[in-house]
């Protein structure tokens, strides 16, 4: 054996291929019991449908031949694998809870078909070919079958037949209302349009469905959901296993009721038929309601059917017109003001038992009322008004009270109407009486302590006129009561002395040193002037703090080089004063404060440079790191004002080298710049073009500043050698090594805090950008190795064509890296066209097509300055044009891709025919729209004979109109010839910008 020969990678330990369920079906439940399994569930289903397509979808009477194996059961013509992949596909259908909106959103339609048609073949016990075989036949239920689980299968599958013909309508709706369509439109459109054959199919059996659907609701017997358990999985020492059916659930008929009337619905709001849609969305409410109350929450487990979203019901609810209850009381409040407050009384007496109405529309309503009646209206007759004024506001002070808030409301309005006073109590009791047996006991107790606190407050006014209310309205509160009641309001109350009769209490000034202290402490965390800082320490010095001061925040954070020589330093105000100044810096850079933080620095360095300290090498040291630190500060700004240049460019520049130069040939124990600082001073002259000054000798010590020299000699070699081609092996074989992906690792990303991602994130000059997007963009296609993912960027003949042992790196962190890098230098260079297109490159390699088309579009616009001058090449290219086509094709926009097969050199006339005479071409992208923007004569005299072939007249007509312009007679001269391509060019690339940028 040859042991140099390079060899493909070994799968991880959890990887698990599909064959190894089929051998070992055990695997099945743990892989799905995960939290987030790869593959996913539907990942699953496809992968075993896909291995077993002899189905229901292409035939049921294939036998299969003895070398392969077959099912010896009756009437169930697979073979033993095309069994134990089908039971698999149905196994995981029933985990996901035979959840039709999970599978029609990732699966294709003729695997839906595909995996409905084995359902109900399985549950049948022989062949059942579908849609012929629509109703529960006994004669269809073989001996391995079973009536019920044969009825789950017809009653899922019939449910899907509705469902199919809505989903297709609602994605060809959005395609046509909005070009622009999102991915998780694209995702429907590419499997709905590719299928619409097959779903046009259904139409004449539609009715035949629903008839089965409503068969089902009137059923008595009941419902049965085949579960998990209920299939049961082939292995290699059977060859014949049974199924147990009996492991089937039975639901609550509201839970079946809830789902098959929800489908209905949705139905019939798509054919607009929306008496039976209001018909069935009521059904359905009601349903899911007695549902929610009878079984959601007991158990702790998911529903086992029924999978109505509350939110979109209350939607349907509202498409069909249903607002609210059919007798809600705010809608009746609504129509009653109306009609001049027609029976407004019995409105709100009905709400104090339901209390739907909300208090701020009952209390509108008496402000309402009160108006009416202030302006005098000669509408009725005013005593009559004045009387339903009062009967609001005591059913208002009714409900009040029942809600056991803002009881200074009912003391407010006994207070306004205290001119018919009597006449609002009296109705107080008349509305409380009249429903004091409907009300809750709770109601009830707090319904009493306020008619007791009235008796209180106005006995003194109305002591006779209580009794009489009580005689007349004995309910809420007797006659014996209110004796007894009043008999134990007259005795003495409490007798206050001493103390309490005191009126004047005097509270002593005095003064807490830790209250002070504490005041002092937040005056300087919250402060950000150095001046503040000195005199607050100077203050909390005084009171002799057991802590260094420092200490008071721990937001406050210094670097570790810094920390080195504070910690050391004397316990005193300079310490205190450096690390609370440094620690303020580094939050003001953080909020983007830079003037104030570098205003900071300046003076701590200015206080190192007193006399007094200048022979403390301590302090000579910390003046230094501290300058470092300003330029740290000065150096962020920069980056985060680009493009916009620092004030003092020159002298910025010459403080950067001045840094790099003190970490050159010196020692770990050697005061220099700490990392962070040196990497940045180098990042800044790369992007201010200053090369030489990074030629300096590599220190591994440092390995962000090495990579700026290695990218730096890049750049040079285009210098030196313009016109040929010289590999750069430097930046290289740096860079390689931080992709590497070693046997066991497990890393997904790129680490946030490696020497690259930092670099990525300080890169602003465009050439450098370059440079390092050609490397990765190079070695991205090295190892994918296809011809169709290649990318394009400049620069890529500075970099090696090869890679030893292509299977030790991850190809995954090179496109998180390449990403990462594009997204920073589009941040700040929106319009480079070269990076737009390499953009759309990456896109497109991921297979996320509508992304690659807006990258590619906003590329045509850059370049054409907005459609104000011509597309000419070499803006575009026959690879672009390619990959464009290969998007729209991908995206269901046939026409598009016809339309651009005219940017070619050559006009391909195969592919754009082909794009034509796409079955969905003329309804998924709006086929007529776009004759306009053809200049071919030749594709345009393909399309009046296609229109004519469908019998499509007036699309037809439209066609051969373009056709006779002017501007495209086959004898025109080339110039003519080349401006109406060139307006039809312009006109196109708008469209796509609507489409795709907008």
């Amino acid at each position: 054996m040859d042991l140099l020969k390079p060899r493909t990678v070994p799968l991880s330990e959890e990887t698990i291929l599909w064959f190894e369920f089929l051998l070992k079906p055990s695997l099945l439940t743990k892989h799905l019991g995960k939290a987030n399994p790869d593959p996913s569930p539907t990942d699953l289903i496809t992968q075993f449908l896909a291995k077993a397509p002899e189905g229901q979808s292409q035939t049921t009477d294939v036998t299969p031949s003895d070398s392969e194996g077959s099912h010896k059961s009756e009437g169930l013509k697979y073979t033993k694998k095309q069994l134990a992949l089908k039971v698999l596909a149905l196994k995981v259908a029933a985990y996901m809870r035979w959840d039709l909106d999970k599978l029609e959103h990732t699966l294709s339609v003729s695997l839906q078909i595909q995996l409905l048609a084995d359902l109900c073949s399985i549950t049948a016990g022989k062949m059942v070919t579908l849609p012929s075989s629509l109703l529960q036949d006994p004669t269809l239920i073989g001996s391995d079958g079973s009536k019920h689980s044969f009825n789950f299968a017809l009653t899922l599958y019939h449910r899907w037949v509705l469902r199919a013909q809505v989903l297709r309508a609602a994605v060809i709706k959005n395609m046509k209302s909005n070009p622009n369509h999102g991915p998780a439109v694209t995702d429907l459109t590419t499997f709905v349009l590719r299928d619409e054959s097959s779903i046009a199919a259904l139409e004449p059996i539609t009715q035949l469905s629903i008839d089965f659907l409503n068969q089902v609701l009137m059923e008595p017997q009941a419902f049965r959901v085949l579960t998990y358990e209920s299939f049961v999985p082939l292995d290699s020492n059977s060859d014949n296993t049974q199924q147990r059916f009996e492991s089937a659930i039975a639901i609550k008929p509201c839970e079946l009721r809830a789902q098959i009337h929800y489908d209905l619905c949705q139905y019939y709001l798509y054919v607009q038929k929306y008496e039976l849609a209001r018909h069935n969305v009521l059904l359905c409410k009601e349903n899911y309601a007695q549902w929610q109350r009878e079984e959601i929450g007991r158990t702790g487990l998911p529903p086992a059917y029924c999978t109505v979203n509350a939110e979109v019901l209350q939607g349907y609810l509202l498409a069909c017109g249903v607002t609210g209850e059919p007798d809600g009381l705010l809608q009746r409040l609504h129509e009653s003001i109306l009609n001049h407050y027609s029976d407004i009384v019995m409105i709100l007496k009905e709400d104090n038992l339901r209390k739907e109405i909300p208090m701020t529309q009952r209390k509108l309503l008496e402000l309402n009322i009160e108006g009416y009646n202030a302006i005098g209206s000669t509408d009725g007759n005013p005593i009559e008004q004045k009387e339903l004024e009062l009967a609001v506001v005591a059913l208002n002070i009714i409900r009040y009270v029942m809600d056991g808030e803002n009881i200074l409301s009912c003391n407010v309005a006994m207070q306004k109407y205290k001119n018919q006073q009597s006449k609002l109590i009296e109705s107080l009791f008349q509305y409380a009486d009249e429903q004091y047996e409907q009300f809750s006991m709770e109601e009830r107790g707090l319904l009493k302590q306020y008619f007791y606190k009235i008796i209180t407050l106005y006995s003194g006014e109305m002591g006779s006129t209580f009794e009489a209310f009580v005689q007349t309205y004995s309910k809420v509160v007797s006659l014996q009561e209110l004796k007894d009641f009043r008999a134990q309001r007259t005795q003495p109350e409490m007798q206050l002395g001493g103390i309490a009769l005191q009126n004047d209490w005097v509270i002593q000034e005095t003064k807490n040193q830790r209250l002070e202290v504490g005041q002092l402490e937040r005056q300087l965390i919250s402060c950000s002037s150095a001046n503040a800082v000195r005199k607050l320490l100077v203050k909390i010095a005084g009171t002799n703090p057991s802590k260094p001061l420092f200490t008071i925040n721990p937001s406050w954070t210094i670097p570790y080089p810094l920390e080195q020589i504070l910690i050391p330093l004397q316990r005193g105000f300079l310490q205190d004063f450096a690390y609370i100044l440094i620690g303020k810096a580094k939050e003001l850079t953080a909020r983007k404060d830079y003037a104030t933080a570098i205003t900071l620095l300046t003076v701590l360095k200015n206080e190192t440079q007193r006399p007094e300290l200048a022979g403390n090498p301590l302090v000579a040291k910390l003046g230094k790191m501290v300058a470092w630190e300003g330029l740290l500060v000065q150096i962020q700004q920069v980056l985060d004002e680009w493009p916009r240049k620092p004030v003092d460019q020159a002298q910025l520049i010459r403080n950067c080298k001045q840094c790099l130069n003190a970490a050159i040939g010196t020692t770990s124990n050697d005061l220099m710049p700490h990392a962070k600082v040196l990497e940045h001073c180098a990042a800044l002259l790369l992007n201010l073009n200053e090369w030489n000054a990074l030629l300096i000798t590599a220190d591994k010590r440092f390995p962000g500043v090495e990579l700026c020299s290695a990218i730096t000699q890049a750049f040079l070699d285009i210098e030196k050698f313009k016109g040929t081609k010289k590999t750069n092996r430097e930046a290289w074989e740096m860079i390689l090594p931080m992709f590497l992906n070693p046997p066991g690792s497990r890393q997904r990303q790129l680490p946030p805090d490696s020497p690259l991602v930092l670099l990525i994130g300080k890169l602003r000059e465009p050439l450098v950008i370059s440079i390092l997007l050609s490397l990765f963009t190079k070695l991205h296609n090295i190892l994918r190795d296809e011809v169709n993912a290649e990318m394009n960027a400049e620069y890529m003949f500075l970099w090696p064509s090869n890679v030893n042992n292509t299977s030790i790196y991850n190809i995954k962190l090179v496109t998180e890296a390449l990403n990462l890098l594009l997204n920073q230098a589009l941040r700040y260079y929106p319009n480079n066209i070269p990076w737009l297109k390499l953009k759309g490159d990456v896109e497109f390699v991921a297979n996320n097509f509508e992304a690659a088309m807006r990258y590619y579009v906003t590329a045509l616009i850059s370049g054409t300055e907005y459609c104000t001058v011509h597309l000419q090449r070499p803006l575009f290219d026959d690879f672009l044009i390619r990959r464009m086509v290969k998007c729209s094709t991908n995206l269901g926009c046939f026409v598009q891709a016809a339309v651009l097969c005219q940017f070619f050199d050559e006009t391909d006339y195969g592919l754009a025919f082909k794009s034509i005479s796409e079955k969905s071409a003329s309804s998924s992208d709006a086929m007529d729209s776009y004759y306009s923007c053809i200049w071919d004569s030749t594709l345009l005299e393909y399309i009046v004979n296609w229109h004519y072939k469908k019998g499509e007249h007036k699309r037809r007509l439209q066609a051969v109109s373009f056709i006779g312009q002017l501007e495209l007679n086959a004898n025109n001269n080339e110039e003519i010839k080349r401006e109406a391509a060139a307006v039809r060019k312009n006109r196109f690339l708008r469209s796509l910008a609507k489409q795709y940028m907008c």
